[in-house]
């Protein structure tokens, strides 16, 4: 045979007749050979070598039943182990060609890569027939691979055309997204304002209800009040006619006490009546019967029957004159008590005379009475009229209002997807042009800045500053953030009602000279009235008057087209929007000037200042030696604003707050406005950027991409070189607000800032806007709780230690450590869905979430609920009225060995305050005040819980204060 191979001069030699003898060799090797032999590979020089069919090929390939390739290995060598020696042959061939080093495993001999098999089935024609097929195979694969490879690209570009369309898409849906919040936010807004103008007009009508009441119980008093009156005036004047009837009964016993007879005529008469008595006797003692004659005695008889008939007459006339005296007496009888009816009939008829005209006046006033009910219910009817007239005029402009804002919004809307699709064009073709003239450029940079020894020093460059052309650079860049734009407080921090509804006017005027035509007094806690209109002025033609509540500008304001409400804004931004408004404005005001009078009586008396009334808190420490000012606060401090142009200055009149009950504290004094304090935050960030020596480097480093940026994004050749100092002022900025080990570091001066991170800039698609929000005074406001506080404790790390530190040194009266509630899968998306979890955690298949039915549970038992979790939560507790403790652990180099005797679970001293250092950033952007626990506060664990306990009673014993903007 030609070309003859070792192993088949050995069969030749006498061993075809142990084939078994060696497949046992090949036996021996089965493990290896069948880990590492992949037999996709041997099966189509197997074929060609007629030892395998294509049944078998499939079956050693695709069986179903073969799950690995050991097994599909070893199916093969079975197959050829029956075919004899010629698999045997076979096999060692395939594996001289494609597995050398199994070959000199199985044979102990070096392979020579002859192909006797083929050679002796197909010939040489074969074997280049072979091999000719395996070339077109490959070159086949080849092709199919180039056109995969187009196809991929094809599909790849497209994938990319549709990434940007879906990048365009997905910004539309973000502004689309952002445009259904900010509706969402004014639903809920208008919402809570028609809820509130219900509470307002209910408490108006019970309040009206109320006078009502007490008006007609007035009422009645004063009738009941009337009616006692005239039953006194009417018993008066009885008492006067029996004071008349007494006092004549006194004249008339008066007048026969004087007409009875005088001492002396009684004694006279007595003496005659002695005499006359003695003289009786005497003639009695004469007249004795004697002896008389005859005579004498006839005569006697006579005289006696003449006396006696004398005597029956004068009885006759003393009867008669008796009876005389009896009708006599009888008549006076009858005439005294005639006169006294006659007195009597006369005391009624005076009596009923007076009650008559008593009843008279009383009908009078009732009917004036019920002529001023009349008038008044007539008036309440005109008020309700144009109450309701004018509650629903305000109503169909806000509508109308409202329409115009959705208008503006869907234009503007339309507009920034128009800039949006132009700014990815614009974005891929300039990348396209920074490709084509990326060497051109070069050239330009090295033309612009000269050679790298300018640009590469930054230490000259950093000593150098900025001058003033880099300042205003850097001025224009921050106004676009409108950080000129004077500070409107929140609309959450006050409330100011209004005793009566006057309808709103309004008027169109020219804006240039207004500020100079009227003067203002007031503030967002007032409103803000004129005081003075000059005489003359178009002001004053257009019918502005002392006393006017202005409510709303519209007009050009800094050559935009906005319309800004004055009824909210602070003294300072009404003055800054008349000053910085021109064209033809319109101004909406009322006539209110019982609340100017009383605000003028404020001002007067003492209790107001200006109007303006807030609370802010400060984000930078403010001296009042060095920053201009009269009164020094620090980063966290809240304080009082009471003036907002003090003095007619760019300063606020401020007092600081007494943190136990919010009342102002004695001292008071200046700070700067808040557009000064933009620029001394600034200024101070500027301080701690360019303090750190250690970041020269890592400064220059940055310089120079920033600079290689600018080169590649700025061909344009007249460029100023000097607009780069800003540009690397500014990015040093963002580097100093992004790193939190640098900050941290810093901080720690007398310069310490609260920088807070927010997409609240003008700008949203600008990197700085959306990195960087200079807010040095932010509004807040008071909220009042009585019930013990949750506690929070940062770094998280500490939190568990802590707690079960706190509640193992018996404090279980004062704290108690949450429970939260152990909920499955199911469960916990169901109520997710329905109302957030303020926090949870999963644990293999369940959740243990916390929620506010848990916290409250707590707090109703009289104790401080301990709280294990993120400071994220902290938002939503607000949201829900649970206003937390936060206790900070300031951790640094000098305190960090303490913690060793805890259970914590860090790697390294280093990482463990690199991650306590990151919660200091997280610090700065919740919206309530916290609690720092300074490294020299304490000196061991034991210490640490102490001190913590206590800061944990005297943080419940202050007010909370509470930034509405950032939840």
């Amino acid at each position: 045979l030609p070309f003859p191979s070792p192993f088949r001069a050995d069969m030749e030699n006498g061993m075809s007749d142990d084939v078994e003898a060696l497949w046992e060799k090949v036996e021996c090797k089965r493990y290896e050979l069948c880990r590492a032999i992949s037999p996709s590979k041997l099966t189509p020089y197997l074929r060609q070598c007629k030892v395998l069919d294509e049944q078998d090929e499939d079956e050693i390939l695709n069986s179903m039943l073969l799950v690995s390739k050991a097994n599909r290995t070893s199916r093969l060598l079975d197959i050829l182990h029956t075919k004899g020696e010629r698999g045997y042959v076979a096999f060692l061939e395939s594996l001289e060609f494609y597995y050398p080093e199994l070959y000199k495993l199985v044979t102990g001999k070096e392979p020579t890569r002859r192909f006797s098999t083929i050679v002796v089935e197909e010939g040489h024609e074969g074997l280049t027939q072979f091999l000719m097929n395996e070339v077109m195979k490959l070159q086949q694969q080849s092709n199919v691979k180039t056109l995969q490879t187009a196809e991929l690209s094809r599909k790849n570009c497209t994938l990319e055309d549709e990434q940007k369309k879906l990048r365009v898409a997905n910004q539309e849906l973000q502004a689309i997204q952002q445009r259904y919040n900010k509706l969402k936010e004014e639903r809920n807004s208008y919402s809570d304002e028609l809820l509130r103008v219900k509470d307002e007009n209910y408490k108006l009508a019970m309040r009206y209800a109320t006078l009502s009441e007490e008006k007609n119980m007035a009422v009645m008093r004063g009738r009941d009040l009337q009616l006692e009156a005239d039953q006194l005036k009417h018993r008066l004047n009885k008492l006067e006619e029996e004071c008349k009837m007494e006092r004549r009964q006194s004249l008339k016993l008066k007048n026969d006490i004087e007409s009875r007879p005088r001492r002396e005529q009684i004694f006279e008469l007595e003496r005659e009546n002695e005499m006359l008595k003695i003289k009786l006797q005497d003639l009695q003692s004469i007249i004795q019967p004697g002896p008389l004659p005859a005579s004498d005695k006839a005569i006697l008889d006579i005289l006696e029957h003449d006396r006696q008939e004398a005597l029956e007459d004068r009885q006759d006339l003393v009867n008669r004159l008796y009876n005389l005296h009896e009708e006599v007496r009888q008549a006076e009888e009858l005439r005294d008590k005639y006169l006294e009816e006659k007195e009597d009939l006369e005391l009624k008829s005076s009596t009923l005379q007076k009650d008559c005209e008593m009843y008279r006046n009383r009908m009078d006033t009732i009917t004036v009475q019920l002529e001023e009910v009349e008038k008044e219910r007539d008036q309440a009817f005109r008020a309700r009229d144009e109450a309701q007239h004018q509650f629903s005029q305000s109503l169909i402009d806000k509508d109308k209002y409202r329409k115009q804002i959705r208008e503006l919004e869907e234009r503007s809307d339309e507009l920034h997807n128009e800039i949006v699709h132009k700014e990815a064009k614009l974005v891929t073709l300039e990348s396209r042009l920074r490709r084509l003239s990326k060497d051109i450029v070069l050239d330009q940079d090295e033309v612009l800045r000269g050679p790298p020894s300018v640009h590469s020093s930054s230490s000259s460059h950093q000593s150098e500053g900025m001058d003033s052309y880099d300042l205003e650079q850097v001025t224009n860049i921050f106004r676009k953030l409108s950080l000129d734009r004077p500070f409107r407080p929140s609309l959450s921090s006050f409330s100011r009602s209004s005793a009566s509804l006057k309808p709103v006017q309004e008027l169109s005027l020219l804006g240039e000279n207004l500020l100079m035509d009227i003067t203002l007094v007031g503030g967002n806690h007032s409103g803000i009235f004129i005081s003075a209109v000059q005489s003359g002025s178009m002001a004053e033609k257009a019918g502005l008057r002392e006393g006017h509540h202005l409510l709303l500008l519209e007009g050009y304001i800094r050559e935009e087209n906005q319309s800004i409400s004055l009824d909210t804004s602070t003294q300072e931004e009404a003055y800054w929007t008349l000053q910085h408004c021109s064209g033809p404005v319109k101004l909406h005001y009322r006539a209110n000037f019982d609340s100017y009078r009383r605000l003028q009586r404020d001002l007067a008396d003492g209790p107001l200042v200006s109007g303006d009334s807030f609370y802010i808190r400060v984000n930078l420490n403010i001296s009042g030696q060095s920053d201009c000012c009269s009164l020094s606060v620090h980063c966290d401090e809240v304080v009082h604003v009471l003036d907002t142009r003090h003095q007619g200055r760019s300063e606020w009149l401020c007092a600081h707050v007494d943190p136990y009950n919010g009342c102002d504290l004695a001292d008071c004094g200046t700070i700067p406005s808040n557009s000064r304090a933009q620029q001394m935050l600034l200024v101070k960030i500027q301080k701690l950027v360019s303090r750190g020596g250690k970041e020269e480097n890592e400064i220059n480093r940055n310089k120079k991409n920033l600079q290689s940026e600018e080169t590649g994004l700025s061909p344009d050749p007249k460029a100023s070189p000097r607009m780069s100092r800003a540009s690397i002022f500014l990015t040093q900025i963002l580097q100093f607000v992004s790193r939190v080990d640098t900050k941290y570091k810093r901080m720690n001066s007398n310069e310490r800032v609260r920088i807070i991170n927010s997409g609240d800039a003008a700008d949203p698609d600008n990197e700085l806007s959306r990195s960087l929000n200079l807010i040095p005074y932010s509004p807040v406001t008071l909220q009042r709780t009585q019930r013990r506080r949750p506690v929070l404790f940062t770094p998280t790390a500490l939190a568990k230690t802590i707690i079960q530190k706190i509640l193992n040194m018996g404090a279980a009266m004062d704290f108690d450590i949450c429970k939260p509630d152990t909920l499955s899968k199911e469960e916990f998306h169901l109520k997710q869905n329905v109302e957030p979890f303020i926090h949870y955690k999963e644990k293999h298949t369940t959740f243990e979430c916390i929620t506010r039915e848990n916290i409250e549970a707590v707090a109703s038992k009289g104790t401080h609920c301990l709280l294990e979790a993120e400071l994220t939560c902290v938002k939503d507790l607000l949201r829900r009225e649970i206003y937390p403790i936060i206790i900070y652990v300031k951790i640094c180099e000098r305190n960090v060995k303490k913690l060793r005797k805890l259970p914590l679970r860090m790697e390294s001293e280093e990482e463990f305050m690199k991650l306590c250092r990151a919660k200091l950033k997280e610090l700065e952007g919740i919206p309530c005040l916290y609690a720092k626990v300074e490294p020299e506060a304490w000196a061991g664990t034991d210490d640490l819980i102490r001190v913590v306990k206590d800061r944990i009673l005297e943080e419940q014993k202050k007010m909370v204060w509470v930034e509405q903007d950032l939840l």
